[in-house]
């Protein structure tokens, strides 16, 4: 790589001098949805296990400057502990947006760092969008960059970049110069980690809530005239990463198109690779019972035939998962519980799904084969039944495929904001009432008009 150019501060002067006119009402659009989305995944995770035991190892009663709102919970926190433990609710589910080309889940992390930020700081809607989007944009630009190795030599690279997307936040909000964002930039990249390793476990949910308060920290050094070296992200870039070139370099400030646009919502909980298969066995439990047969199918399915992009595997390949946290990233499990509830929610992501024996019996079913010529957003099925209890028609015993050309929540198959609103309801009514669930909805949809961030913090709690 090149040392003529230095491409850290080329992103951080780029970002430095973005104004909020410069955003396209689409681009404000998919920013006000991406933080209701994540909104809902942090209230509807605020009282997980991750959560509460992030909380009681940071949360001190007897602290003073308790600023910040922790979302989903009457209490509140240091700005500091309200970035990590808000952080690690935001992305313990899984359920959290993805940018499909990196599998970076992009607004998280940016937002747990801002959000406090902006409730004690007292910041306007508009410079929260615009904060937010710097946040996302960098976090992505850098992720673009050294995707696929990454991911693929055992980087969380939602972990790995989420310095970088809360840095460029909080510099963004600090209104940091070119110079000293390059330099927040520069911490950021000295502070980055978290490994695929960890998936299934609370240090993954540990990934996103220490990188937001990492870029927190980041930022407020650079503001200090903290200093940093020349270069950063190109230096980290050459540790991480053995296919990064002056191309993807140079990509990181090209100033558009805004990557927020490729950002996707989830309609599961889980893996984003595991949701065409989810679609296919959701097909194909209507399928069944159409035919009066899904409480025979333990005893009448044979196999389940799936292929798959070698992503899903290297990603999600706990057969028989112990714990929620690890149904998250147990493409078995998702196949299951679709194929025989006929859903794939947080219940049937669950601590106590795990034990199920018809679902563990299903799991032990899948056969899974991949191929690199299959989309990451696609699947084909092939579902075997046996002819042991005849008692519907039998056609049904007959070998019955099913492919998923592109799962529901991709870029070619998005959800609607009518839907991201209800999923949102979904999470959030139980812990935070359905009123101000309900007002948090609407003041999401006029963001750039509120003129004190505090207003949303009030709603974030529980009435």
């Amino acid at each position: 790589m090149s040392n003529d150019v230095d491409h850290t501060l080329r992103l951080a002067t780029f970002l430095s001098r973005l104004k909020f006119e410069d955003l396209q009402p689409d681009v404000i659009n998919q920013a006000k949805l991406s933080i209701l989305n994540s909104l809902g995944c942090g209230i509807g995770s605020s009282l997980s296990p991750p959560a509460i035991k992030v909380s009681s190892a940071v949360l001190r009663p007897d602290e003073s400057c308790l600023d910040a709102t922790i979302i989903g919970r009457s209490q509140r926190a240091r700005l500091e502990d309200a970035i990590l433990i808000n952080g690690v609710a935001l992305t313990t589910a899984d359920y959290d947006d993805t940018h499909l080309k990196t599998v970076v889940h992009p607004s998280g992390t940016p937002l747990a760092a801002l959000l406090s930020w902006a409730e004690v700081k007292h910041l306007s809607g508009k410079d929260f969008i615009l904060a937010f989007v710097c946040g996302v944009e960098a976090q992505c630009a850098v992720a673009n960059a050294i995707s696929p190795s990454h991911y693929q030599h055992g980087w969380h690279i939602t972990g790995t970049t989420g310095s970088f997307g809360a840095a460029a936040a909080i510099a963004k909000a600090l209104s940091l110069n070119p110079h000293k964002f390059a330099a927040a930039l520069g911490h950021a990249a000295s502070m980055a980690g978290g490994i695929r390793a960890m998936f299934g476990t609370d240090t993954k949910t540990l990934h996103m809530g220490r990188a937001a308060q990492n870029g927190f920290l980041a930022a407020q050094l650079a503001e200090s005239e903290f200093d940093s070296c020349p270069r950063a992200i190109e230096s980290w870039m050459k540790l991480v990463s053995d296919n990064v070139t002056e191309k993807d370099l140079s990509a990181l400030a090209a100033g558009g198109p805004f990557e927020l646009l490729d950002n996707t919502f989830k309609p599961y909980p889980c893996g984003i690779v595991i949701h065409p298969l989810i679609d296919g066995c959701l097909n194909e439990h209507e399928f069944l019972r159409h035919r009066n047969m899904v409480a025979s199918l333990q005893e009448t399915l044979e196999v389940v035939e799936v292929v798959v992009n070698p992503q899903c595997v290297r990603l999600c390949s706990i057969r028989h998962p112990r714990s929620g946290l690890e149904t998250i990233f147990s493409l078995y499990h998702g196949c299951a519980v679709a194929l025989v509830y006929g859903r794939a929610g947080p219940a049937e992501l669950s601590d106590a799904a795990c034990n199920d024996s018809i679902i563990r019996s299903i799991r032990d079913k899948i056969q899974v084969t991949t191929d690199q010529s299959v989309a990451d957003d696609a699947a084909k099925l092939k579902f075997r039944y046996s002819s042991k209890s005849v008692s519907t028609d039998a056609a049904i015993l007959e070998d019955h495929e099913v492919f998923i050309v592109h799962a529901t929540g991709s870029l070619a198959k998005p959800m609607s904001a009518q839907q991201v609103e209800d999923k949102f309801l979904d999470q959030s009514k139980a812990i935070i009432g359905a009123g101000k669930s309900s007002d948090i909805i609407k003041l999401c949809r006029s963001l750039e008009d509120v003129a004190d961030m505090s207003e949303l913090g009030a709603l974030l709690t529980p009435s």
